[in-house]
């Protein structure tokens, strides 16, 4: 009996006492780090080492009972130890070895002594002497727990380098990015002072030239006032003051009365504020964030739709806009059909992005099944589906279930994330990327998107739902 109850405070990962212990949601139990490195560890979706039921981190429910119980458990037998005389050991809760005493093989009866490192199993010496495991690696039960501990904290360290490595090298190109850019807007700046100043020079040069060519006429002008005969001024007039002064009137066919001259450097400025960037002055970063996003990779996938074949479900040419259909009377108001992506995932990680406008009822989703059932009027094994509902607001469903969503938010945008590795399903905010909602399905079946538009509200709900496009490189968007 107390063999029995020391097995239901172990865990099977480590084979030690639970640890802060914490149960999955196939309400199998293990100590919080042992299963936390064991998901970290994992190079595909984490899987429970039980019974391989698919989970991830907010699966992890801490369980105060099993706590508790555990510290009971261990206070219990230790004094049934100390009843019965006991060495001081006997007084400590109960340790791997007494593990192994304890673990039997189902088949041999055995005890399971050792740890098949091919198959990842506990096994008995008859097991390891059979057709079944010949030619295997096997270890000392105590052994195998202590590497295995050592090899998930180094795979998690690993794991955990790769990916600051792909953060930094992702991060680098786009500071390469940028400091190019930086690079470009102060060459154009430089062209364009040198160019400004070149204006500037030029346009001095002709006003000092001109400025001295009337310096030279006013002088003259000033000496020919000074000339007393009348005759020698007439003369002087007749040569030389008639034909200059006649080249600087503003009209040659001017009466006396009526004279204007004209200005010889009025056409001419020095533009001291000439110099301007245009959008790269005022606009910069908004520019410059719109040319990066063109070099930014992955983006969201483009996507093409399903014509359902609805009459009253109209779904555009290239198969990215879908919308319910304009209605003359009030039949069906409450008739809300979608359709489904032509094409199916199984595996990779995809990321797209739903304009939804100012729209006050859609859904939005994933549809999980057989790709016979991955149609727009047939059901799925599973769906997992968020509704903007005009009259209850957010809504994720799953597998028919529904929960209420708190947010304050309302996006123009909804980004969904699908990793059929982890089998995980996130919705954004696509607006300013935080995340709305997250859950995990277990089903093996491929996946398709799922668009409802919502239902017509007498037509204040018909504007369309849209897979927006991110082929920045060839041209479309």
């Amino acid at each position: 009996m107390n063999s029995a109850m020391s097995l239901q405070i172990k865990c099977s990962v480590c084979l030690s006492d639970f640890t802060d212990p914490v149960t999955l949601s196939c309400e199998h139990s293990f100590c919080r780090e042992c299963i936390t490195g064991h998901m970290q560890a994992s190079l595909g979706p984490s899987a429970c080492p039980e019974c391989q039921r698919p989970y991830n981190e907010e699966d992890l429910k801490s369980s105060r009972l099993l706590r508790n119980m555990t510290s009971t458990v261990r206070e219990h037998l230790a004094e049934l130890k100390l009843d019965k005389s006991t060495s001081k050991e006997g007084a400590e809760t109960l340790k791997l070895s007494e593990m192994e005493r304890n673990l039997m093989c189902s088949e041999h009866d055995e005890k399971l002594k050792l740890f098949c490192e091919t198959d990842q199993k506990l096994v008995c010496v008859i097991c390891r002497d059979g057709d079944k495991h010949k030619g295997h690696i096997f270890k000392p039960v105590k052994e195998a727990a202590q590497i295995n501990k050592v090899n998930t904290t180094i795979s998690l360290q690993i794991k955990s380098s790769i990916l600051s490595f792909q953060i930094s090298a992702q991060f680098k190109e786009m500071h390469r990015f940028l400091r190019q850019k930086e690079d470009e807007v102060k060459k154009e700046l430089e062209k364009e002072e040198k160019k400004v100043i070149k204006f500037m020079q030029n346009n001095q040069s002709v006003i000092n030239r001109r400025f001295m060519e009337n310096k030279e006429k006013e002088i003259i002008l000033q000496s020919a006032l000074e000339i007393e005969q009348p005759d020698h001024f007439l003369q002087w007039w007749n040569e030389k003051g008639f034909p200059m002064t006649k080249n600087m009137k503003q009209k040659a066919d001017m009466t006396p009365s009526k004279i204007k001259y004209a200005s010889k450097v009025k056409d001419l400025t020095v533009l001291p504020d000439s110099l301007f960037l245009g959008p790269h002055e005022t606009h910069l970063q908004f520019f410059v964030w719109k040319e990066m996003l063109g070099s930014i990779k992955p983006v969201p996938e483009s996507l093409t739709l399903k014509k359902s074949g609805e009459s009253y479900l109209k779904v555009s040419p290239g198969g990215t806009r879908i919308r319910q259909a304009d209605r003359v009377t009030g039949l069906y108001k409450d008739f809300n059909p979608g359709t489904v992506s032509e094409k199916n995932f199984r595996a990779g990680q995809h990321y797209w992005e739903i304009e939804v406008g100012e729209k006050p009822d859609w859904t939005v989703g994933i549809k999980i099944g057989a790709e016979k059932q991955l149609s727009a009027t047939k059901s799925a094994e599973s769906e997992i589906l968020l509704h903007l509902k005009h009259s209850k607001g957010y809504v994720l469903t799953c597998d028919g279930k529904d929960t209420t969503l708190n947010t304050r938010d309302k996006p123009q945008k909804i980004g969904l994330y699908l990793d059929c590795e982890r089998k995980q399903v996130s919705f954004y905010n696509a607006d300013n990327m935080s995340q709305l909602t997250q859950i995990n399905y277990s089903s093996k079946q491929p996946c398709c998107l799922t668009l409802v538009p919502g239902l017509y509200l007498d037509g204040m709900n018909s504007d369309p739902l849209t897979v927006c496009s991110y082929e920045f490189n060839t041209g479309k968007h």
